[in-house]
């Protein structure tokens, strides 16, 4: 498994509401989840997990099964952690906002795999008003050996 030596998965968290263009809300993560509302990861209403630690799961286990280690940043030997910023837009599906630190070929590979979460079954909801929820998540590439 030469392939892969990654994951520092930690869901970076701030406190804030905003306002969306079109006037909806978009709640940070961390405010989302101390409200209990997050988006519905599809399958996760049969889970015996709660909808916040199903998501939180399916979001690092999607992470983990769909990382692929770039070739020229192998080549290169470049590792490093590269933030991605998200959203899960009220239709539930995932926008991304912006990437930080790293090499280009790292950051391409992060967002790559941002992209292809899937939709979620529903989107976060306040009351029965589908919101947006943004996630800030690290993702690090360690040089396999």
């Amino acid at each position: 498994m030469n392939k892969l030596l990654l994951v520092l998965l930690i869901l970076s968290i701030n406190f804030s509401f905003a306002q969306e263009e079109d006037g909806g809300i978009l709640l940070s993560s961390e405010s989302a989840n101390g409200k209990g509302i997050t988006p519905l990861w599809p399958k996760c209403e049969d889970s015996r997990q709660t909808p916040i630690n199903c998501f939180n799961n399916n979001l690092r286990n999607h992470i983990i099964k769909i990382f692929r280690y770039p070739e020229a940043a192998r080549e290169e030997g470049l590792e490093g952690t590269i933030t991605v910023e998200f959203i899960i837009n009220k239709k539930g599906k995932v926008e991304v906002i912006d990437v930080k630190d790293g090499h280009r070929y790292l950051q391409r590979e992060a967002v790559r795999i941002i992209k292809t979460i899937p939709k979620m079954d529903e989107p976060a909801k306040w009351g029965n008003k589908p919101i947006s929820v943004a996630y800030t998540v690290p993702i690090t590439f360690i040089k396999p050996k």
